[in-house]
């Protein structure tokens, strides 16, 4: 069995020139709606038995949702091997050194985020707060400290970054309004104004109000640490992270109230997660020092830096400090050759068509769009295209 699904592995990368494709692995959440791009997403109309809506595709991914109701397998991509599929991380046990050489216990998380739905209200519990207009709701606001085990955190929190990809090409093809994202807390907040929000969970966005707001571009990206609260705004975001799922978050939905009756079971499963209670929460969970940091900005944002570009294109980086990412950019008729890298790297075509390889490849072909280059291979990308540009992300073993 081992050695037959060995050499079926090997049979694939041979015919493929080092390249391996996926399935996407679309993950359902609770907590927030999309803009219909990963899937039928915009409302909950559109969730699952459990009640939640697939706005996650998480990309060449060894690990496994923990959503409050768990579904087997959410989350773990499947290798593509001719007529067949294998989960990657069951992959790995057969071909480990063939598919990622020594850099398995290095491989990040990595997400493509749909986030958005219809615009909604803050609502405030004291008209003291600025004035609240209608906007398309963030990811409710929340921070990885790690997991809890017997009532405190253990572990490493989920550190993660993101990378706001364009989204006026094709097959987005999307101008979105101005659009902001929430990130740290404000300067002059204090840790009673922090733990008043917190205590507000399912009554009021009060949590909202405590936090710096950011605006989105394409083309940036952020670095949020462990322990940093944070409540990513409505932008179809690139998110790299430690490989793991770790969460509490501080406030519902925000415009969003939940009945009365659902609140407490509510605070226990998605907010405390064990904990004893806000007061914990605040102390154990946030980093005050990170958060209200007067540099947060200049030391955590980025404009994604050209590192090469010539009549061929662009390559950029994406992520910075202990994540690495490339953004491609191929013109049309032309390619692009990075020499053989030691590395493995996972990516998705984002925008466009061509070749990788000699394998064809699409943004809007699911079955050759997500990809793994193996280790020590040339990548060859063509875009024979006459019109359009082809966008490709790429992801590589955390630095760490």
């Amino acid at each position: 069995m081992a050695a037959d699904l060995r050499r079926r592995i090997e049979s694939v990368l041979k015919n493929q020139n080092g390249i391996i494709f996926a399935r996407s692995a679309i993950v359902s959440r609770e907590m927030y709606c999309g803009r219909n791009i990963v899937s039928k997403n915009s409302g909950f109309e559109y969730a699952d038995e459990r009640g939640y809506l697939p706005v996650e595709w998480w990309i060449m991914s060894l690990v496994e949702a923990q959503n409050g109701i768990m579904k087997k397998d959410e989350g773990l991509t499947e290798l593509i091997l001719q007529e067949e599929t294998i989960l990657f991380r069951d992959a790995l046990k057969y071909a480990e050194r063939e598919l990622m050489g020594e850099y398995a216990s290095q491989w990040p998380l990595t997400k493509v985020l749909d986030i958005g739905g219809s615009p909604k209200s803050p609502k405030y519990s004291s008209p003291d707060h600025t004035t609240a207009v209608p906007e398309v709701p963030p990811i409710p606001a929340h921070v990885h400290s790690g997991n809890v085990v017997d009532g405190c955190f253990s572990g490493q929190g989920k550190t993660e970054a993101y990378f706001f990809p364009p989204l006026d090409v094709p097959p987005y093809n999307l101008n979105l309004e101005e659009v902001s994202t929430r990130l740290g807390l404000k300067k002059d907040v204090t840790e009673d104004i922090v733990l008043k929000g917190m205590n507000q969970f399912g009554h009021y966005d009060d949590m909202y109000a405590c936090m710096e707001v950011y605006p989105l571009r394409p083309w940036e990206t952020w670095h949020i640490d462990e322990r940093v609260v944070h409540a990513p705004g409505p932008w179809l975001t690139f998110e790299i992270q430690r490989p793991q799922d770790d969460f509490n978050f501080l406030a519902w939905q925000l415009g969003t109230q939940l009945a009365e009756e659902k609140i407490e079971e509510t605070k226990e499963s998605l907010q405390l997660r064990g904990l004893r209670d806000t007061e914990t929460l605040l102390r154990d969970a946030i980093d005050w020092e990170k958060n209200v940091d007067k540099d947060f900005k200049s030391k955590w944002w980025n404009k994604c830096e050209i590192l090469e570009q010539g009549d061929w294109g662009q390559r950029y980086q994406l992520f910075y400090h202990c994540f690495y990412g490339e953004g491609i950019v191929v013109n049309p008729r032309h390619q692009y050759t990075r020499n053989i890298e030691e590395q493995p790297f996972a990516g998705l075509v984002w925008s466009g068509s061509g070749k990788m390889n000699q394998n064809e490849v699409a943004a809007d072909n699911a079955l050759r769009r997500e990809f793994l280059v193996t280790p020590k291979r040339v990548w060859q990308v063509e875009n024979m295209n006459g019109r359009t540009q082809l966008i490709i992300f790429c992801v590589f073993p955390m630095r760490e």
